[in-house]
């Protein structure tokens, strides 16, 4: 599975390491001249191109269907393509997307999608039942690695097609965020765009094989840097032949779809003429900011840059945020190898994270963590994060059959994405008070594939990272023995944490279902398989010039965005 960690993840979606972003405004395809007159649809000025600096970022892959990489799917394909349901950014809940109306079976075993009329692609042609069932074919066959759409599919057991606008959807057992796990992650790509490509890659007399064969997987998987048309508000244009808005190292630029269902539906919305993500150093994406050359700006140390530099505060005002997918931070141990299969030294290592002065590296966008549950949610508990207390800790560690004092330290190996300053510093503390209770922490900061690589090998003690969390709650993923980011990491078993997280994902009752989420997060806390650190929030520099663009369930959505002419830039 081509997934990468969810520390890079959070890295360059919201933090970046100096993660920037532009915003300009003109028309549609070029900005306003002389003798022009500026367009405005309902009521909105039009135009500009929304400009992203991303630190050591680019993708290798923008391919919806085997994309794993955070900026292809949080900076292109989010706008590039839709899928069967999304969120309203004002509220946070589920509504229907590219369906236009959906009904849940009373049982919730399954739910009856109808597809919107006259929808398009972004090259003019119609989006069809065949296309929306495409992922779910190849996912049948079984012969392609996909990426992030494929979670999609994991829930669901069959699928029919009614007529050519309404599809019914079985899902696999029962589970109480099955509709939003399928609707939100059921992307729909346009199945013509792939046969082409595929037909291209053939061998000379070779027939064009089926969809559901090896041979079309293994070709369909060439296919990188190219997404294909969606059905979103913007567009990739990079065909070899044609126009190449990717200049590999430099820039990425989306362009309008014009006929996209979302303006038609939503009047007022996706305003932006196009949206660019440059690829740069994070010291270039600092001088972005600082030539004012961008929009907003992420970073947890950005006291001290207004401190130094007073005026980025006539162009900018400061944002500090929580929303649905902020997770924690957090060390995962391994619970298959001595001594981090040991609760005791487990709970002594998680006694040892100063997490006042670590919120105050954060300065203050960070709260510490005691479950993995969103901050404030139904599921958290009612608890406080473990306390720092060296003295403890010693105890413990005695207590389980180590004791520094009386020879070699503790040697524990952890493992680490390549972190931008907050997170090296948060980790530097740990360490430092670490050491001075015997435990020696030897951290492995690495690049993405030595770092899959040591952690498939599994000779280590600890995997430093930020977790992300789904919309819906829940941590079965997390705590189950056979949760994908349990069994893939820490592998900690636990019958009872087991028998919590498999009642909770069926529990349709919200309230019943939070009380087993808060046993189970009670029962980690004891037990801790993972040292909890801190629940980030967002921290960013956003420009004074740009309208209708808060903070909300989702983060910062620029669906609504603008500006004023007078202060629209090309």
């Amino acid at each position: 599975m081509r997934i990468l960690p969810t520390l890079l993840i959070m890295l360059l979606v919201v933090f970046g390491g100096g993660l920037a972003l532009k915003v300009m405004w003109g028309t549609a395809a070029t900005p306003a001249t002389d003798g022009e007159m500026p367009r405005t649809l309902a009521g909105k000025p039009q135009g500009h191109v929304y400009t992203g600096a991303i630190a050591n970022g680019e993708p290798s892959d923008v391919n919806p269907l085997t994309t794993y990489h955070p900026v292809a799917s949080g900076l292109v394909l989010a706008y590039t393509h839709d899928t069967l349901l999304d969120r309203d950014p004002d509220t946070g809940e589920l509504r229907p997307a590219l369906c236009e109306s959906y009904q849940l079976a009373d049982d919730g075993s399954s739910c009856d999608f109808t597809l919107r009329d006259n929808v398009t692609f972004a090259d003019g042609q119609p989006m069809t039942m065949a296309d929306v069932l495409f992922g779910w074919e190849l996912s049948q066959a079984g012969h392609l690695n996909l990426g992030y759409i494929g979670l999609a599919f994991q829930r669901v057991r069959d699928v029919e097609a009614l007529d050519q606008r309404r599809l019914r959807v079985h899902f696999d057992g029962r589970h109480y965020a099955a509709l939003a796990q399928v609707g939100e992650r059921w992307m729909v790509v346009q199945r013509r765009f792939f046969e082409e490509r595929v037909r291209a890659m053939l061998d000379e007399g070779e027939a064009m094989p089926p969809v559901a064969s090896a041979r079309f997987a293994e070709l369909v998987d060439r296919v990188d840097l190219e997404c294909g048309p969606g059905t979103g508000p913007y567009q990739l244009h990079n065909a070899t032949a044609g126009v190449q808005n990717w200049r590999r190292r430099q820039d990425l630029l989306l362009t309008r779809h014009e006929g996209c269902w979302r303006r038609r539906v939503r009047p007022g919305s996706w305003n932006l003429a196009g949206m660019r993500v440059l690829f740069r150093d994070p010291a270039g994406a600092k001088n972005a900011l600082l030539r004012g050359e961008v929009d907003w700006y992420a970073d947890q140390q950005l006291d001290q840059l207004l401190a130094s530099r007073p005026e980025l505060s006539e162009r900018y005002e400061k944002l500090v945020y929580d929303y649905l997918k902020l997770g924690v931070l957090r060390i995962v141990w391994n619970c298959q190898v001595a001594p981090t299969d040991d609760p005791r030294v487990r709970r002594a290592l998680g006694m040892l994270i100063p997490r006042r002065e670590i919120v105050d590296v954060w300065a203050g966008a960070a709260r510490p963590a005691a479950a993995h549950a969103r901050f404030g949610s139904d599921e958290y508990p009612d608890l406080s994060p473990m306390p720092f207390d060296p003295k403890a800790a010693r105890a413990l560690l005695r207590e389980a059959g180590f004791d520094p004092e009386q020879g070699e330290p503790l040697r524990l190996t952890v493992l680490t994405f390549r972190a931008p300053p907050a997170l090296r510093r948060t980790l530097d503390l740990i360490v430092d008070a670490a050491s001075r209770a015997g435990v020696q922490l030897e951290v492995r900061e690495l690049e993405h594939a030595p770092f899959l690589a040591q952690k498939n090998e599994r000779k280590w003690h600890g995997i430093y990272g930020l977790k992300v969390f789904e919309p819906w709650g829940g941590a079965y993923t997390l705590l189950h023995s056979e949760g994908l980011e349990n069994h893939g990491e820490g592998r900690w078993h636990h019958e009872e944490a087991d028998r919590l997280a498999a009642a909770a994902q069926r529990e349709l009752d919200p309230e019943r279902r939070n009380a087993l989420w808060r046993q189970l997060h009670e029962l980690a806390h004891k037990e801790q398989p993972a040292a909890l650190i801190v629940h980030p929030m967002a921290s960013m520099l956003f420009s004074k010039d740009i309208e209708d663009c808060r903070p909300g369930p989702l983060g910062l959505k620029p669906s609504r965005a603008w500006v004023p002419h007078e202060k629209q830039r090309p």
